[in-house]
């Protein structure tokens, strides 16, 4: 990224985080602020004025275009189900310019087949944002999918063709679930506890039963929110080397953490056992269709030749629409102001749970969504019937588990995406009459 297109960023994080009101301090100020150039801080300026966020006054200075409230959008419904952005938090006019250049910059490409593995300009931005999170690969190790959701769609097949078998956590993703199921896969499951796995019952369900992959989340856990320590991580990979089976690292939140200290299980990997799935549904939107996969360099050919049956590649609009707006600088912007704008939700929903759940058990990670455990007395129909009555939408725990699965908790999980700030609190009071009439049903 460019060094006027940082800057920016930062002004727009400044003017999101309410520092700047109605207009921006000076040139020469900012100019005095970065330390740079007044060519650097013109182009600076110029950026945000394409991006309809700023607008000048000549002689004057660079004004603020104030932008319409989330708030005024909210319609009577508290939707804590939702965890994907909301289409008022993206910039449309931005990528809708992107839709426009990538076109005219790539029309000979939307015209031909592209490669199974994925536009190789995108790859080269792809390797490059994940080097940034310490995940070092080479390029033909990167596939890039439609969603993550292709991404285990193609394991399971490889898996189904070998006859290979998969562990999973209970509770997990019910989308590995749907394919498990759906797919008939020989499937072995491990009980995950509401703040931690039992690595000690793990290791002897991977040395008795043997699976070829284990799926895990270890950072901000679907649906339990949870995030492994080190210690876990380093057991989890002795436990891959020693039973040989590969550790299929589902990382689609890993925007969304709070600490840099924090490493991946292939950042920590050195025997190549680490399968790391990235989701953009979250930062971008599902529409979107794309992920990355980064395989162990065994796995290529096997993955890229499965893929190539499903779908030959990866849909070219999106990837050179993807690739435009990356090099604009417009994700790395819009990646720091959904971060933000959560983190702020995030922190709204911890102090207004610390009210109203104090005598309740839930994941304080103030990341993206959080569990409320519930008493196991507590008649879930009910509870739905009473949330429904008060407009309140949240997920049915239920699909986090496979069918007969028996020993599962009672939870509710909240995310706050979709939900204006200053109705949290609302809708978590209505929560909590929900649950207390539940008791007396």
């Amino acid at each position: 990224m460019r060094k006027h297109q940082l800057i920016a960023n930062n002004i727009l994080q400044d003017i999101e985080q309410g520092k700047y009101n109605e207009c921006l301090p000076s040139v020469r100020k900012l100019m005095d602020t970065f330390g740079v150039s007044q060519v650097t801080i013109t182009q600076a300026l110029q950026h945000l004025v394409g991006m309809n966020r700023i607008y000048a006054k000549p002689n004057v200075g660079y004004f603020i275009i104030p932008k319409k409230g989330e708030y005024s959008s909210f319609n009577g419904i508290y939707d804590f189900s939702t965890a994907s952005t909301s289409w008022t938090d993206f910039p449309l006019d931005s990528y809708s310019q992107c839709l426009e250049t990538a076109i005219q910059n790539g029309k000979a490409e939307l015209f031909t087949y592209g490669a199974t593995a994925g536009n190789v300009e995108l790859k080269s931005l792809f390797q490059k944002l994940l080097a940034e999170d310490q995940i070092f690969s080479k390029k033909e190790q990167i596939m890039i999918t439609s969603g993550t959701q292709q991404a285990l769609h193609i394991l399971a097949l490889i898996m189904l063709t070998k006859k290979e078998s998969i562990l999973i956590e209970q509770p997990t993703y019910h989308q590995i679930i749907n394919l498990i199921e759906r797919l008939h896969l020989d499937y072995i499951t491990c009980y995950r506890d509401f703040d931690k796995i039992d690595l000690k019952e793990l290791e002897e369900m991977i040395k008795i039963k043997r699976p070829n992959y284990v799926y895990l989340m270890p950072r901000l856990h679907n649906p339990l929110g949870t995030t492994m320590d080190e210690q876990e991580k380093c057991m989890l990979l002795d436990y891959a080397k020693k039973y040989h089976f590969y550790i299929i690292e589902d990382d689609y939140l890993g925007d969304f953490e709070g600490s840099n200290s924090y490493k991946t299980l292939y950042e920590m990997d050195t025997n190549q056992c680490v399968i790391y799935l990235k989701s953009f549904s979250k930062i971008m939107f599902p529409g979107q269709r794309l992920g990355i996969t980064v395989l162990p360099e065994d796995m290529i050919e096997t993955f890229r030749s499965f893929k190539e049956v499903i779908d030959i590649h990866t849909n070219s609009l999106s990837q050179v629409i993807m690739q435009t707006f990356m090099e604009s600088g417009l994700y790395a912007h819009h990646k720091d102001k959904i971060v933000f704008r959560h983190q702020q939700k995030a922190n709204t929903l911890r102090e207004v749970l610390r009210t109203y759940f104090s005598d309740y058990q839930f994941n304080d990670n103030h990341q993206m969504h959080t569990v409320i455990k519930l008493p196991k007395q507590i008649n879930m129909n009910k509870l739905h019937e009473e949330l429904a009555k008060r407009q309140v939408l949240v997920d049915d725990y239920k699909k986090n588990y496979i069918a007969g699965y028996k020993h599962n908790h009672k939870f509710l999980k909240l995310n706050t995406t979709s939900i204006p700030e200053n109705k949290i609190g609302e809708g978590i009071h209505l929560i909590q009459e929900a649950i207390e009439t539940s008791k007396l049903l």
